[in-house]
């Protein structure tokens, strides 16, 4: 102190001057307090001690000085700080980039289509997923605890996300290696995922991962705020694939233990929520074992969660179980036996009507619409509610079968036959296409060679025109029209005939005669007003007048035609539905809305004619197989090469069509009055069981 003093002389008289300091009313002789010259040299060696072994005169008071490791922590944070910060940004960025918005969007469950026949039966479940939607309250409490449980325990107090959870789920996966505890995505995340988010096998790269994540975490938040909780539970237990081809928890119940949701007890209802997280590994119909231990886990975590005491789920865990065989070939059983081609029909009639609005709303093609129809239809919860007859339809399809095993027609060897009646108004009642288990090809609506059935319509015209009455006589003889010379089957002529005799025997050149006399074009005319729609321009010649039309017509078209006789001369349009409903029951269509065609064709006086003249067919003509006991008319059609057999009969209000063919179009053999005689085994099938009288 006094080698400073002495050094810095000046400042230490200016110090001392300034001072002036007084103990007790005495200076010292320097003027300095005699306390501080007392204690200077402690003082300041505590001072050097403190500064490193120097004395410190300048700088902050020692109270606002800062240790090295100070300084080292308060870097930290800055540094942790500003990361965080430029991180925070980078999440928000990346999140913002990633936003889905699901604002406008509106869920609409994937349903089965159900096809109901007129009588009520359900012949069809079509579906591109196997689902049956259920609402929350059909839903057990007990499978609504397992599957909370298990896969999101904090469901009903998150928002969406659970970063408790995930951070719980970190820590077990790392630390506990608990492969069995919860996940980290929360129920309404794997519904995001589901529902809105494409298959994340085409994830390629960590960055498609997180940008999937914050998809996925986006639209969370909106579903949480779209719907409720219970909402939000219901559309999960509907949407999620349970295995063995079972979407949603009603089709999964149905699959596996063949019962209703609403049945499971709790033992069921712990294996199904066990199954989400690996379905194909725990599913029972595959592996029970695995199932099994499943089963355990979830009961588990009710216990540790709290919805189940121990005993109860001991006595669940040794609850039995049966379980339903299962095959992939259930999946296409999805049409009742016998149905398939009607069904294709029922389809195609509402794409038909459809597709004008599709491709106006949506400015698609014809084809795009139709197809976009057909899509819907496999996933959009219809109802049809068609015109068939199951009574009607079992006895065709027995008699069908029958017949042509009888007659030797091998289906396996491509023999095969169509079927159709309707009634007075065009509603379809049966309907055999066949080939089921042989082809997809629908002989039903397939157009073939009609041979003599043609000749009804155009002795029609002829009967309405007044060119002809059922007397006029006619000339059974060789012809030649133009170099064309047709000849009857039998290779005989009856020479004078009249008008109704003609028709009956089906004499070939006297057909053609009245046919040439009508004129062809008006003759065509007239025939396609009958709804043919595979007529072409080509079928305007001679040669038509023996059905040797350029592609044939079409079974059931035969059959409507054929009703306009039966129904005092009004044409009916066939038609296969009565109303299409959402499954809610909202009509999106019935038959006023189908615009299907009705129109007097010939008068009743005219229809009433032909009915007499081909009730003779079958009385004493080519036709007598047909008879079944009550009156019935019709016609017989034999093309020449005995490719294909026809009869299409009516009675008692309803007019049915019958063929017989190969699908590769080689000869059949045999004639016309093998579908005259399936006709009248068909119709004393209905007549016995009280279907027609």
């Amino acid at each position: 102190s006094s080698e400073e003093e002495t050094t810095n002389d000046n400042n230490t008289k200016n110090t001392e001057s300034e001072v002036g300091a007084t103990v007790g009313g005495k200076s010292s002789k320097s003027g300095k307090p005699i306390s501080k010259q007392k204690s200077s040299k402690f003082t300041d060696k505590i001072k050097k001690s403190l500064n490193g072994g120097k004395k410190k005169t300048k700088g902050l008071p020692r109270r606002y000085q800062k240790s090295t490791w100070q300084h080292t922590l308060a870097i930290i944070l800055g540094v942790v700080g500003l990361l965080a910060l430029i991180g925070g940004v980078g999440v928000y960025l990346v999140y913002t980039a990633n936003f889905t918005d699901i604002s406008d969007t509106k869920y609409t469950p994937k349903e089965k289509t159900y096809i109901y026949t007129s009588d009520n039966v359900e012949i069809a479940a079509l579906y591109s997923e196997n689902r049956t939607y259920v609402s929350i309250d059909q839903v057990p409490q007990d499978l609504r605890n397992a599957l909370i449980a298990t896969e999101d325990s904090r469901f009903y107090s998150h928002d969406g996300v659970d970063y408790f959870g995930v951070f719980r789920a970190l820590v077990s996966n790392i630390i506990g290696r608990n492969s069995t505890g919860q996940g980290a995505s929360t129920l309404t995340q794997q519904l995001a995922r589901l529902m809105y988010l494409p298959d994340i096998s085409t994830e390629s790269t960590f960055m498609d991962s997180l940008n999937r994540k914050f998809k996925e975490i986006s639209i969370s938040y909106q579903l949480e705020d779209k719907y409720t909780k219970d909402q939000i539970l219901e559309m999960y237990l509907n949407e999620y694939f349970f295995g063995s081809a079972a979407y949603g928890i009603e089709a999964a119940s149905e699959t596996y233990f063949g019962k209703q949701v609403n049945e499971l007890n709790l033992a069921e209802c712990a294996m199904l929520a066990g199954l989400p997280q690996a379905p194909s590994i725990y599913a029972p119909n595959v592996n029970f074992d695995a199932a099994k231990n499943r089963q355990k886990q979830v009961l588990n975590r009710m216990v540790s969660e709290g919805y189940i005491t121990d005993q109860q789920a001991t006595e669940a865990y040794n609850t039995p179980i049966n379980i339903i065989p299962w095959s992939e070939n259930n999946i296409n059983n999805q049409i009742a036996p016998g149905y398939q081609d009607y069904v294709g029909r029922v389809i195609d009639e509402y794409i038909r009507l459809a597709t004008p609005n599709v491709m106006k709303e949506r400015g698609l093609s014809e084809d795009e619409a139709a197809s976009y129809i057909r899509s819907n239809v496999a996933s959009g919860g219809y109802k049809f509610y068609t015109t068939i007859n199951s009574n009607f339809q079992n006895i065709a399809i027995n008699t069908m079968e029958d017949m042509l095993a009888n007659y030797g027609y091998s289906q396996a060897r491509g023999y095969t036959g169509a079927l159709v009646t309707v009634d007075r108004d065009g509603a379809i009642r049966s309907y055999y296409g066949g080939n089921e288990g042989y082809s997809d090809i629908d002989m039903a609506s397939s157009p073939r060679q009609p041979g003599s059935n043609i000749k009804p319509f155009y002795y029609a015209l002829g009967i309405e025109n007044g060119a002809f009455s059922p007397g006029t006589v006619l000339n059974d003889a060789p012809i030649n029209i133009a170099g064309y010379r047709p000849r009857n089957s039998d290779n005989s002529y009856m020479g004078a005939i009249t008008f109704t005799q003609s028709l009956v025997n089906s004499r070939n050149t006297t057909s053609v005669q009245i046919f040439n006399s009508l004129g062809i074009t008006p003759a065509i005319d007239w025939i396609k007003g009958f709804g043919f729609d595979s007529i072409t321009d080509d079928d305007y010649n001679l040669a038509s007048a023996l059905g040797g039309l350029t592609y044939g017509v079409k079974p059931y078209q035969m059959a409507a035609a054929f009703n306009t006789f039966n129904n005092n001369g009004v044409y009916n349009q066939a038609y296969f539905s009565t109303k299409i409903t959402t499954s809610a029951g909202d009509v999106i269509l019935d038959k006023g809305s189908m615009n299907l065609v009705s129109k007097q064709i010939m008068s009743p006086q005219t229809a009433s004619t032909m009915w007499g003249i081909m009730n003779q067919v079958v009385t004493g003509g080519t036709g007598t197989a047909a008879q079944c006991g009550i009156a019935t008319a019709g016609k017989t059609g034999t093309t020449d090469n005995k490719e294909n057999l026809w009869f299409t009969g009516m009675t008692s209000g309803i007019t049915t069509s019958v063929w017989l063919g190969n699908l590769d179009y080689h000869v059949i053999g045999g004639s016309s009055a093998i579908p005259a005689s399936i006709y009248g085994t068909y119709l004393r099938g209905l007549i016995n069981h009280g279907f027609v009288s």
